[in-house]
């Protein structure tokens, strides 16, 4: 694919990273964790571990783009590239961790959506607990005499027990996998692997009962009394 000012190569794995059977499940690795300093690194751990369950990783920076006229990359091809990663991927596995906010990294939720909108299952983690409507009053405060929903910025907060935006939360309870919220913060919330690790591991048991699939999918909702992945939320 190429458009004026770019050109994206083909993907290949990470220096270091593991080798891409094509017989196994891909797995899109959506999170805030592209913007540290050492996100290939961390990216790489990311891959490894989705090798030893059994499935392949795909890194949103798992790939070369090629630098424009200017000497940049611009953000149409990063776009496009990670729209043909989702479109590569059987399922996602979303870090929703709260992001320089109260809530998860605009750039993940859409990605989420998108997973959703193309019929393929999502779970999900993150490593900060409560519910998001305890982060806004301790963020932005209640408002003086008002309903409990109420902040100080005149706006209410959502209150259905969601660890973020329903939509978010919602999504993720119609594809029946896993989301797995920390029981305590983590010291390094976008390097700490260890939910990560356990989604993995919950996959791999609900692909092992034939639960991690196209049937299961939002697009290909599993028949009525059909066992559903477990939501785990902790704090």
């Amino acid at each position: 694919m190429s458009q004026t000012g770019f050109r994206l190569t083909g993907y290949r794995p990470l220096r270091g990273g593991t080798r891409r059977p094509a017989n196994k499940m891909k797995l899109y690795l959506a999170g805030p964790e592209v913007f540290l300093d050492d996100a290939r690194e961390i990216g790489r751990r990311k891959m490894e571990l989705c090798a030893r369950f059994g499935f392949t990783g795909l890194f949103p920076l798992d790939g070369e783009l090629t630098v424009d006229a200017t000497g940049g990359v611009r953000s149409g091809a990063i776009f496009a590239a990670n729209l043909d990663l989702m479109r590569a991927a059987d399922a996602v596995v979303a870090n929703l961790t709260p992001f320089r906010g109260i809530s998860a990294d605009p750039g993940t939720a859409f990605e989420l959506g998108f997973a959703f909108a193309l019929g393929r299952p999502v779970a999900a983690y993150s490593n900060l607990p409560g519910e998001l409507k305890h982060r806004a009053r301790a963020a932005i405060g209640p408002a003086a005499d008002a309903a409990p929903t109420l902040l100080s910025d005149g706006l209410h907060v959502e209150d259905f027990g969601h660890f973020d935006n329903l939509m978010l939360a919602e999504a993720l309870h119609a594809s029946g996998l896993p989301v797995i919220q920390a029981a305590a913060p983590a010291a390094d919330p976008f390097r700490d692997l260890a939910l990560f690790g356990e989604v993995l591991a919950a996959l791999a048991r609900a692909r092992a009962e034939g639960r991690l699939g196209a049937q299961n999918s939002p697009s290909h909702p599993a028949p009525a009394g059909h066992a559903r992945g477990e939501e785990t939320f902790h704090g």
